[in-house]
């Protein structure tokens, strides 16, 4: 749910800006198309997800 926030308030709709975090994330390691719902939590992985926000300064609430 944080990689899709995380996409929602970046993009906006804008799909080469979806584009964007996704790839921003896969070079911090996290695969946004392989995580789901039933991923199991991992303090590394919502850490990046983290990273990244900071990085677009975009303030996430979960």
């Amino acid at each position: 749910m944080l990689i899709d926030e995380l996409i929602k308030k970046k993009a906006n709709g804008n799909s080469f800006q979806e584009t964007n975090v996704k790839m921003k994330l896969m070079f911090k390691g996290v695969m946004p198309d392989k995580i789901t719902d039933e991923s199991p939590d991992s303090e590394e992985i919502i850490a990046k997800i983290y990273d990244v926000a900071k990085d677009f300064n975009i303030t996430l609430n979960n």
